[in-house]
């Protein structure tokens, strides 16, 4: 038998007593063992309830972060430019001419004023009986050390094929916008099977601008070009 304060006058009340001998009053009631478990088990249903949600939370935060990620990287690749497939209809003829052409690309390292803005873009061309090489530019080239023949000049230089470096023979037009190449079919060749070509040019008041040209792409635009070509004379 124990001893405890009454709640209302501060005697000394056995724990056994129905009531304070002093006051009167009703001594507290003891908390029983089943109200202690079902408190213990309510106190663990609330903490549960409560951490569930933010541990899902966490796990779809980090499902978002990662996908954000992976969308990121997809929208971050870069895409290569690719050779496309053009065509051209003379008005006045009716004849019609089509062009695999590159991306327009500027020089590797920029050109002095007024060639600042310079582009260039190379290209094959047919009409149906004829194919061509060339390499055309936003602004005529002004071009030295050329040979002049009779209403063009001709052009040696150099262009690297990937790692194979060749001498190649080219003609312009005087004025032109325009370079041809001599041997178009080994231009083409060279073209369909390479992955990047860098031309260099000897041009007036500048240090010998280099053009490079990605192939991606190349081979099939040669191959719709010649396509469209031979459906035009059938």
């Amino acid at each position: 038998m124990a001893l405890v304060k009454c709640k209302e006058c501060g005697e000394q009340v056995s724990t056994s007593a129905k009531s304070c001998p002093k006051c009167g009053a009703k001594p507290p009631k003891k908390t029983s063992m089943f109200t202690w478990v079902v408190g213990f088990f309510l106190v663990c249903a609330v903490y549960a309830a409560i951490r569930t949600p933010s541990a899902k939370t966490s796990d779809q935060a980090a499902s978002s972060s990662a996908l954000s990620s992976v969308t990121t990287a997809v929208e971050a690749a870069p895409v290569k430019p690719q050779w496309a497939v053009t065509t051209s209809v003379d008005k006045m003829t009716g004849k019609r001419k089509v062009f695999a052409t590159s991306p327009t690309v500027a020089s590797t390292e920029t050109m002095q004023s007024p060639y600042r803005n310079v582009t260039a873009w190379m290209g094959v061309g047919c009409d149906g009986k004829n194919e061509w090489v060339y390499v055309g530019f936003s602004t005529a080239p002004n071009l030295t050390d050329t040979e002049t023949k009779s209403g063009y000049s001709e052009i040696r230089t150099r262009i690297k094929w990937d790692n194979s470096l060749q001498n190649v023979a080219l003609t312009q037009e005087w004025g032109a916008a325009f370079l041809h190449f001599d041997d178009k079919i080994q231009t083409i060749s060279k073209i369909t099977t390479s992955n990047a070509a860098l031309l260099e040019l000897n041009w007036y008041g500048q240090n010998h601008p280099q053009f490079s040209f990605p192939m991606d792409g190349a081979a099939a635009s040669v191959t719709a070009m010649r396509k469209q070509c031979s459906a035009t004379t059938t």
